[in-house]
């Protein structure tokens, strides 16, 4: 079994290295001086605890410790402080460490508190193995069956097999729509799934991005007519053809679009396509005219299953899974996506992702840079 990696930050070298002494013959341990240099540390190694002088200048420790929970809530912590710093150490509890320690410190206590520490997390990232196995797997066997149910639905509204009264028309409708948000979900669900697990691949083809923009717009035209929003979508008048993966690239628009959708209860949507050779991505932009996001909420959005308010999921449903998933499948594309947003003003969304030159257009680009040899 690998040994837990074990990070100790403490500005004094005298409990910096006894701590060290006492941990090193049983895991992996690493040191830091300050909280920066802590918070490189996390960014570079996947430390499972963290001991965590509170009394440290600079960075104050309680500030290292909402950095790491924000990072990865299921770091353990442990307190160490010094006599007359309860107060800071019952903070730090409230921020989920798991318990503190006071110096000087009991080699058998501290060793104890570790191991126990480890164990509860542990066991929370099997409870998390065992919650994502499962959800993939229910909602692997969902999706079936509920494209099967789309995909009647469709040949109905078409009146495929016969005419419909105005009535059955708008509960058909009605089925279709929310059969196709329950579908999005399930596909969210199982993409995050597959990215945790590491099981994604590449597939990359030709495609147009304008063409792709379209269609995606498209299939929410029923509801941008619903809800009044005027979409207009700014592309340039030739085909814009570039080599990626299209259903990945689909995928963090169609969730960056939707999210645009759902949060404007009226108004304006714009979406952008623009490419920029010089930088080798093609940028698509969707701004629109909702209920914005407060600046300091924004990087909490991209976390799963979050919303503004728990009190926002009654009004608008979801799992609060579509930033997250645009977020991670624009890192594994290699692209970049960036939010701008003020509360009761509206959202700017900024997606950028690298691409390769169609063949088409490689072969027009060689010939304008033809050089002849004489």
């Amino acid at each position: 079994m690998d040994k837990a990696n074990i990070l100790i930050v403490d500005d004094e070298m005298g409990p910096r290295e006894s701590l060290k002494v006492i941990l090193k013959p049983y895991f992996n341990v690493y040191t830091a001086e300050r909280g920066g240099q802590a918070i490189e540390i996390l960014n570079q190694i996947p430390i499972d605890l963290v001991t965590l002088d509170m009394k440290m200048p600079g960075l104050p420790g309680i500030k290292v410790l909402e950095k790491i929970k924000q990072r990865d809530p299921d770091i353990e912590a442990i307190i160490i402080t010094g006599y007359g710093s309860m107060d800071t150490a019952i903070e730090g509890l409230r921020l989920g460490a798991f318990d503190y320690i006071a110096k000087p410190f009991d080699v058998n206590h501290i060793l104890s508190l570790v191991r126990r520490a480890l164990e509860r997390r542990n066991a929370r990232l099997k409870l998390r193995q065992l919650k994502a196995e499962f959800l993939a797997n229910v909602s692997h066997e969902l999706r079936t069956p509920l494209s099967v149910v789309i995909g009647f639905v469709s040949i109905l509204l078409d009146r495929l097999v016969g005419k419909l009264s105005d009535q059955q028309q708008q509960i058909l409708e009605k089925v279709y729509k929310n059969s196709a948000e329950l579908l999005e979900l399930i596909d969210n669900v199982l993409c995050l799934t597959s990215l945790n697990s590491g099981d994604l691949s590449m597939a990359e083809k030709e495609f147009d991005v304008g063409a792709m923009v379209k269609g995606s717009v498209d299939r929410y035209r029923k509801c941008l007519e619903e809800k009044g929003i005027d979409l207009s979508i700014q592309s340039p008048a030739a085909e814009v053809r570039i080599v990626s993966d299209p259903g990945k690239v689909s995928r963090v628009f169609q969730n960056l679009l939707h999210n645009a959708i759902k949060f404007t209860p009226g108004g304006q949507i714009t979406v952008k396509v623009h490419r920029s050779i010089n930088r080798g991505v093609v940028d698509l932009e969707i701004i629109d005219t909702g209920i914005g996001i407060p600046r300091d909420q924004i990087e909490v959005m991209f976390q799963p299953f979050q919303q503004l308010d728990g009190s926002l999921r009654r009004e608008f449903s979801g799992l609060g899974l579509g930033l997250t998933v645009a977020r991670r499948l624009t890192d594994f594309l290699g692209g970049t996506l960036d939010i701008r947003s003020q509360a009761n003003i509206g959202t700017h969304v900024l997606l950028s992702v690298p691409y390769k030159m169609a063949a088409r257009e490689n072969d027009a680009f060689d010939q304008r840079h033809q050089i002849t040899v004489s």
